[in-house]
């Protein structure tokens, strides 16, 4: 009788090992997420649940019940928000054109307790994009849980909101008052900061000035002004 007792126990640790090294290698994952803007140009209904959201320690891969998806190095990764802060950075993006959202979106730019979640992150060519999902009220402290473990990110709540996320330490409370970054490429700040003009007067040779400094006269060339 002892040794099938200790055939059964043995069996059983041996399932208990293989069970959590599976889980392990597979990662967290959640059904229960929407999509309410970000990368990916999408017609589900942002009250659609039917999403999947996974997270290891290198990757999180978002995809859509369309088929879609996404997948984000967690290296990539450059800031995680919550609540509020999610809708103020993430609607940004919207509002500028560098992401998208789906069709009947709900209550992006208006203050909720929803449980939202953003995650910003860089494309390989540098461009600053991200996601707006929305976790339930059972899962939504597991995945921030999970994003700030796997990314080191800092995550970003309202006054509001923060005791909506206890027992996340690596946290930054925003005032309502502190603007959001606009999430504009380098590359693409840079070009719009200059622009060419060619200017031609009668009689030629005019001085010609921008901001009250003078940047010549020969008036057949073009003048780069900042």
């Amino acid at each position: 009788m002892r040794i099938a007792y200790r055939f059964w126990a043995m069996v059983l640790c041996i399932s208990l090992t293989s069970y959590v090294a599976f889980g392990e290698s597979q990662g967290n994952s959640w059904h229960r997420v929407r999509y309410n803007g970000g990368t990916l140009q999408s017609k589900v209904d942002p009250k659609d649940w039917d999403n999947q959201l996974t997270v290891t320690s290198d990757l999180i891969t978002f995809k859509l019940k369309d088929g879609q998806q996404v997948e984000i190095p967690t290296k990539t990764v450059t800031g995680l928000s919550y609540g509020q802060e999610a809708h103020r950075r993430v609607g940004t993006m919207v509002a500028l054109g560098i992401l998208f959202a789906p069709l009947a979106l709900f209550g992006l730019f208006h203050k909720t307790r929803l449980h939202f979640i953003g995650i910003e992150y860089k494309t390989p060519d540098g461009k600053g994009v991200g996601l707006l999902l929305q976790g339930d009220k059972e899962n939504y402290r597991a995945i921030l849980t999970a994003l700030e473990s796997a990314t080191g990110a800092t995550l970003s709540v309202s006054e509001k909101d923060r005791e909506y996320v206890p027992g996340l330490h690596n946290t930054r409370v925003v005032s309502e008052k502190e603007e959001p970054q606009a999430a504009t490429p380098p590359s693409e700040a840079k070009a719009a900061d200059t622009a060419s003009v060619s200017v031609k007067s009668v009689p030629e040779s005019a001085d010609v000035t921008a901001d009250g400094n003078f940047v010549g006269n020969d008036l057949k060339k073009s003048a780069a002004l900042r």
